[in-house]
């Protein structure tokens, strides 16, 4: 048993709330994978406080074998809070869930072993977020963060095959793919869970009369990777061609991070002809959700044609699938591949609204093969998207946690001006001292810092 601390996000999807966001998710799955092989976990999680809607988190509980604080953001990624739990619980490694919990962590240089997760391709994400804004700040902002995990983690995880070939590529801009790293593996990719506690009931095998309404749904933020266009005019196509079909939302808009998107998609909803069959419920509760979905016939994502999705994941697309719910989804990533290879879910090319309009009819009208689909989709995702079958790597790494190869000299070539000192036979005998954390003495960062952490943190939502 290892004694290991996980900086991270809350609310935890355990958490009755009314918006739960995708870090807190990947914290949770983190953090039960662990505990449920043994180890000894504790949580430091910094909250959001949108999500608990005027609520006071608890400061301290032992959820399910795993002991969790929650934090202000300021405590997690300005304050010393970090530094102090780690010397008193002494961890044998330390575990940063997200750009954001390995952050916290990385600012320290922790003498233990340190493991990052990459939740998502951060500079992907900040370039989504760039053109949205029309405004390069969010790049130089993840960037930051980024650098100095890059420089200190000892291995790292991704969400996909794709974003580990980003991750290595970036590995090797930050001075870590050296003589002493050679051959060895920094990077291991642990896909999106599905969280039991979530699941509704036992997916129904009776298929929908052909004649009964047909419900699409996405549930979940209006994010800088959403494709609203698209799928407004496929629901209205289909809609247009077929009465039976009916949208829902849940979800809505970012504070803080993204709120056009959501409001694009509402004036086009309330420009339609067919405006009295959507309907837009915003964000609901946590414990409402799996009835919503079980009302449901069809989740639909649609996102843009951009690195986000090519290299990251969809947590929602998951959570769908184990609750047995058919997805329509873009080709894009690894989990479009495997919803067009494994035949469990229907795809369609991104931006393409006349392919999203054509398999929300074909769904509708094929219900028994639509109930086979998922079936399959619900096997698939138990057997490869399980907590414990994702966190298999972090588990075996916190079996005996080591410091990676490059111990010895990681970050002396995070810089690189340091290259232009070195001979290529030898290595320099200093490091160059690291880009200032925020919070620590750089006067663009500080207290300003946190409220832009929190404008930009929510990135992969319900």
């Amino acid at each position: 048993m290892t004694r290991v601390l996980i900086a991270g996000i809350a609310p935890l999807p355990f958490e009755e709330v009314d918006k739960n966001y995708g870090p807190g998710i990947r914290t949770w799955q983190l953090a039960r994978g662990l505990a449920d092989s043994g180890h000894d976990v504790r949580v430091l999680a910094m909250t959001l406080d949108d999500a608990y809607a005027g609520r006071t988190p608890r400061a301290r509980e032992e959820f399910d074998g795993v002991v969790i604080e929650r934090c202000t953001p300021h405590e997690l990624l300005v304050s010393d809070r970090p530094q102090r739990l780690m010397a008193d619980l002494r961890p044998e490694a330390v575990v940063g869930s997200t750009v954001y919990g390995a952050y916290a962590i990385a600012r320290f240089r922790p003498e233990q072993p340190f493991w990052a997760d990459q939740f998502g391709h951060v500079m992907a994400e900040a370039q989504a977020k760039a053109f949205l804004d029309r405004d390069n700040r969010a790049v130089g902002f993840f960037w930051r963060a980024l650098r100095p995990v890059l420089a200190w983690a000892d291995h790292f995880s991704v969400v996909s095959e794709r974003q580990r070939w980003a991750a290595i590529g970036e590995l090797g801009a930050a001075g870590r793919l050296l003589a002493e790293t050679t051959g060895h593996e920094l990077v291991s990719v642990m896909p999106c869970a599905h969280m039991p506690s979530n699941a509704a009931a036992p997916p129904t095998t009776t298929p929908r009369r052909r004649e009964d309404p047909f419900v699409v749904l996405w549930s979940g933020s209006f994010n800088t990777w959403s494709d609203v266009d698209t799928l407004a005019t496929a629901v209205e196509e289909a809609m247009r061609r077929d009465t039976r079909i009916r949208f829902l939302a849940t979800g809505g808009s970012i504070p803080g991070h993204d709120e056009s998107t959501y409001r694009r998609f509402v004036e086009r909803v309330e420009a339609s002809p067919f405006r009295e069959r959507f309907e837009l419920r915003g964000w609901v509760p946590t414990s409402d959700l799996p009835r919503i979905v079980g009302q449901a016939h069809l989740g639909v994502l649609c996102e843009r044609p951009i690195y986000e999705g090519a290299l990251g994941s969809k947590n929602r697309v998951v959570q769908w699938l184990a609750q047995g719910l058919p997805v329509a989804y873009n080709r894009i990533g690894d989990l479009g591949e495997h919803l067009a290879n494994e035949a469990i879910g229907l795809t369609f090319p991104p931006g393409d609204a006349a392919a999203l309009a054509a398999a929300i009819r074909d769904a509708a009208d094929r219900p028994e093969e639509m109930v086979a689909m998922a079936q399959r989709a619900t096997a698939w995702v138990n057997d490869h998207g399980s907590i414990g079958a994702t966190t298999a790597p972090l588990v075996a790494w916190a079996e005996s946690p080591r410091p990676a190869p490059d111990a010895s000299v990681k970050g002396r070539f995070a810089s690189p001006d340091a290259w232009e000192h070195a001979d290529s036979d030898a290595t320099p005998d200093a490091a160059p001292p690291a880009a200032p954390p925020p919070g620590t003495g750089s006067s663009a960062w500080g207290r300003r810092a946190v409220r832009r952490i929190l404008r930009r943190l929510r990135l992969n939502g319900r």
